[in-house]
């Protein structure tokens, strides 16, 4: 497990310090990503995940492939877009949005590992760690001048390089056009097109209370819901709605009900992945363990 601790080490330091191109300042990743900033770029990036599950059920958008995969495509491709209003509080760029949430499925994988979890094979989502590779992997097809060292330090093979840009990105890119083209709302149409409202339930904690004050602040659900609004042609109002859930760390589409849930519990999960990244850190096996057992506490 040192040598998977090391590899965390060297994979943290170049996220946050990989050198880019001067000419392009604005998608320059933060030296020093704080918890707090860490935990609402996983909400960020984890609402436009549920999101895109929504506009696939709601708009009957048609998809040959993994409905799971698709919803992290399209998830990672929005806070690609160089769209400046997912910029988040304190500096946080999309760009910063999708290395924190790649790092968490990284981090979810090593987790357990560390845990002895028995990996879920039958599970419709991809393992964490394939996650994580797909959206390192759209980020180096996005600009590989820019992200070259991507290749070198995730340890791609230059043949799947190329794939992520020739493949794996401009295929999603040209995917998301269409659905914009095809499902996009219309100006000047007079046909009733369906809202999205916020909504935030009490939480039941004081750690979730502090957690939906931090939500709030940071206007992430307000953000998503004005940017589909104005996006795609809803048939329906929606609603997204932070909850406590006895369900735990999730977050799901709920098709009836016309809603897209975002658990307190998930949300504290990230802050929970956040330190234990900072435990996996560390250059000894029984440090890193010691550190997890506090984190739990």
């Amino acid at each position: 497990m040192l040598g998977a601790s090391r590899w965390i080490i060297c994979f943290t330091v170049w996220l946050y310090a990989y050198p880019l191109l001067a000419s392009d300042p604005i998608d320059a990743p933060r030296q020093d990503l704080a918890g707090e900033q860490f935990m609402l770029a996983n909400a960020l990036w984890t609402l436009l995940h549920e999101t895109a599950h929504a506009m696939i059920d709601e708009l009957d958008i048609p998809i040959i492939a993994s409905e799971e995969d698709v919803a992290d495509q399209l998830a990672t491709l929005a806070l690609l877009g160089r769209n400046p209003n997912f910029d988040l509080p304190g500096g946080v760029t999309q760009v910063d949005s999708v290395i924190a949430a790649a790092t968490a499925w990284r981090v979810e994988w090593e987790l357990e590992k560390w845990e002895g979890t028995e990996t879920a094979y039958w599970d419709s989502h991809s393992l964490s760690i394939q996650r994580f590779y797909h959206m390192m992997c759209l980020l180096y097809g996005n600009n590989p001048e820019k992200y070259d060292a991507v290749q070198e330090q995730l340890g791609l093979p230059y043949e799947h390089a190329l794939g992520c840009v020739d493949e794996e990105y401009e295929r999603a890119h040209r995917a998301v056009k269409w659905i914009i083209d095809t499902y996009g709302r219309q100006r000047g149409n007079a046909t009733s097109q369906g809202a999205v409202s916020v909504v935030y339930e009490k939480p039941l904690t004081t750690e979730h209370k502090e957690i939906a004050a931090t939500i709030k602040r940071a206007g992430i659900a307000e953000l998503v819901a004005k940017r589909t609004e104005s996006t795609l042609a809803l048939p329906e109002d929606i609603t997204i709605v932070f909850t406590p859930c006895l369900s735990g760390a999730t977050a799901f589409w709920h098709s009836e009900r016309k809603e897209i849930v975002m658990c307190y519990e998930l949300l504290a999960r990230f802050r929970y992945l956040y330190q234990a990244k900072q435990c996996l850190e560390m250059a000894g096996d029984e440090e890193i363990e010691a550190c997890l057992a506090r984190t739990q506490n």
